[in-house]
């Protein structure tokens, strides 16, 4: 009878025989200490890890171990993005429930360093940071700057895309790291034109880019076109006050110029 933690990295994930039997150790090992999980059969584990949350504590770790080997590091960065729900309708958003792993920007940060990172993955990455800001604190400075430079250049994440998940980083971080991190971005040739313009331009606005902000995010399917009421907007991010002269002072300094 074939193991059905195997299975899980053989079959879902798409490792190799060695892989998934090593993976599958692993998990028996060191899922036994996850919450509720030491009486769980093998079966049960299986189970466990078909939730994106509980396969992205355990993955997330092995990304930076020696035992694993390049590829399959990239297959289970790869499947905890593939386990994350997208809305299939605007109004989808507010009812599916925020599943993501932790340290899903560290799983992300692992994609980019591996250019494996896509189209696909950014959505999910929008998506579940729109639904919970704490994804962006969830992880150190020095990881979330990479994800958030990494989305930046990305060629294939489109300039609208690109200025929300900035704005959604920029309103979750403390703000003399904000202030740090837009004076970059406006300082970035790197950062396509039209970003750097909508981060200027929404810092300097009186309601923080939060209107702004919010015509993205219908754009993009995260808001519905009549979303209009506090539960719909909560979600919205909204720039500290504190980032409007560094926007001035980039919008003036282009005006100059021009």
């Amino acid at each position: 009878m074939a193991d059905p933690l195997e299975e899980v990295f053989r079959v879902d994930v798409g490792t190799t025989s060695g892989a998934a039997a090593i993976l599958a150790d692993l998990a028996r090992d060191r899922m036994s200490r996850f919450e509720g999980a030491g009486e769980d059969s093998p079966e049960d584990l299986a189970v466990r890890l078909r939730d994106p949350r509980v396969f992205g504590q355990f993955a997330e770790p092995l990304l930076r171990s020696r035992r694993i080997d390049p590829k399959t590091k990239t297959l289970l960065a790869e499947h905890a993005f593939d386990l994350l729900p997208l809305p299939r309708t605007e109004g989808e958003v507010f009812l599916v429930e925020a599943r993501a792993p932790r340290r899903l920007l560290a799983i992300a940060g692992h994609l980019l360093r591996a250019e494996a990172f896509t189209l696909l993955h950014m959505m999910h990455l929008l998506y579940a940071v729109f639904l919970d800001r704490g994804l962006v604190t969830g992880v150190g400075r020095t990881t979330r700057s990479e994800i958030l430079q990494g989305v930046i250049v990305h060629a294939d994440v489109s300039p609208t895309m690109k200025s929300l998940y900035a704005g959604m980083h920029l309103a979750a971080v403390p703000e003399r790291e904000a202030a740090a991190e837009l004076r970059r971005l406006l300082g970035s040739t790197d950062a396509p034109d039209p970003v750097r313009r909508e981060l200027a331009n929404s810092a300097v606005s009186a309601d923080g880019g939060l209107e702004r902000f919010a015509r993205i995010a219908q754009k993009e399917g995260l808001l519905p076109e009549d979303a209009d009421d506090t539960v719909a907007t909560a979600n919205v991010p909204r720039l500290p006050s504190s980032l409007a002269t560094i926007g001035r002072i980039w919008l003036d300094r282009r005006r100059t110029r021009s």
